[in-house]
């Protein structure tokens, strides 16, 4: 059973179109909440356009919003945030699963389909459609895939080999971006401003051999 099941019989539709608005309660929403990933869900509301078409069937005209809180893709705190988004589906009141415009042919139940129709049908069961599970499906699609807290940057710091965290555009982990050694403590390698031991090698550079006769 769907998290959040609004079975919708379409015949309910008539010449000038039939709005249903349809909510979710607080267990549907803790359930939808827990089945998409989110810290919490509220507030989901649906509201329902049916009309039917020139060709005899029905198409649906769907309009949702809710409350979200995700999780920062970061640090994990709470990103509170509206969803709100709308799609369209079309039913076949003879419940015939078909894609595309239809053309009958002499043989009765003959289908041949247009790749450049209209928007594929949906099953129906009954006379009856699922507009719960299609907008469960949809809202899922609608969320923000990598929410970010306040004040968190788009790219996350890196770790050195050497343990010390690399702020994102720096160059070996330096705050100025330079690399070590490279201010401070001078080509010989010396001591520098910062405190950092001196290269034993350095030394070499300043040896000469004595000359001779």
């Amino acid at each position: 059973m769907p998290e959040f099941s609004r079975p919708l019989q379409v015949d309910v539709a008539d010449a000038d179109g039939t709005p249903v608005v349809l909510r979710a309660g607080a267990a549907e929403c803790a359930a939808l909440a827990l089945r998409l990933g989110l810290q919490e869900l509220s507030s989901l509301r649906v509201d329902v356009h049916l009309r039917h078409t020139s060709a005899g069937l029905v198409r649906l005209n769907v309009d949702f919003s809710a409350n979200v809180v995700q999780s920062c893709v970061a640090s994990l705190e709470a990103v509170p945030g509206v969803v709100a988004d709308r799609f369209s589906v079309l039913c076949d009141r003879a419940e015939k699963r078909r894609s595309g415009r239809k053309f009958w042919g002499a043989d009765e139940g003959e289908v041949f389909v247009d790749p450049f129709g209209d928007d594929p049908i949906e099953t129906l069961e009954d006379g009856m459609i699922d507009v719960g599970e299609l907008v469960t499906q949809h809202l899922s699609l609608s969320l923000d895939p990598y929410p970010r807290a306040p004040g968190i940057a788009g790219e996350m710091d890196v770790t050195s080999a050497g343990g010390e965290k690399t702020p994102a555009g720096s160059a070996d982990g330096d705050e100025d971006g330079s690399k070590d050694g490279s201010a401070g403590g001078g080509a010989d390698g010396g001591e520098n401003d910062t405190g950092k031991t001196k290269n034993p090698f350095a030394a070499l550079q300043d040896w000469r051999p004595e000359k001779t006769g």
